[in-house]
């Protein structure tokens, strides 16, 4: 038996499980979903040590639109307590392990719509505060799951790392790993849609195992 670490970027794979899912999950990629597919990884020649969950707390802070000088409270917002519980729910599954980073504010810039709207028309449209929204950047979530890597790997806690992500910053972990000999298995979501996977990680992965997700 191979003993195994799945290491999951958490932002790609709710998306790519979305994605994939579009239309058959009426509450979203819950905890339950998400876990369910998560363990689709596995290998039945595989003995699981732990799976690391890599994402940011909901953004907390208080702010103002720009546009019409509405106070913004996002921890009151029905998003917050979503994803306040999503984590919450999620802590409590077997061989689970949270490691959290920050949501930072990048201040407010203009909607993808407003944008395509403007771009459509020469007429000038005035922007409204529902035009406007907070841009957040996760930090701290790739350096994470880079010690991660390393700390597993260097140590021998694993012989296999099962890494659900497609983000190409991942590589020089992923090589990391595969000099010192464990094994490095990328998983990759069905998908109606194109590949979630870049050729450059596919070509510095041992494996690449496809999951068909399901609510």
């Amino acid at each position: 038996m191979k003993k195994v670490a799945i290491l999951i970027d958490g932002e790609w794979f709710r998306r790519s499980l979305s994605d994939a899912m579009d239309g058959s999950l009426p509450n979203g990629v819950t905890a339950d979903v998400l876990y369910r597919n998560a363990l689709l990884a596995l290998a039945k020649d595989e003995d699981l040590f732990r799976i690391f969950y890599y994402d940011c707390p909901p953004y907390d802070g208080k702010d103002s639109n720009p546009i019409d000088k509405t106070p913004v409270d996002f921890r009151a917002q029905a998003k917050f307590q979503a994803r306040s519980r999503f984590l919450a729910e999620l802590s409590t599954k077997d061989f689970i392990a949270l490691r959290l980073g920050i949501a930072r504010n990048r201040g407010w810039t203009l909607c993808d719509s407003y944008i395509r709207r403007a771009i459509k028309t020469t007429t000038p449209h005035p922007v409204q505060a529902a035009d406007v929204f907070l841009a957040l950047e996760q930090k701290g979530v790739d350096m994470r799951i880079g010690i991660d890597v390393a700390t597993l790997t260097l140590k021998r806690i694993v012989d296999r790392i099962i890494l659900i992500s497609g983000d190409t910053d991942m590589i020089p972990a992923m090589k990391l790993a595969r000099r010192e000999g464990v094994q490095v298995v990328l998983v990759e979501v069905k998908s109606s849609k194109s590949s979630t996977l870049s050729r450059a990680m596919d070509e510095d992965a041992d494996l690449v195992r496809l999951i068909r997700p399901v609510p």
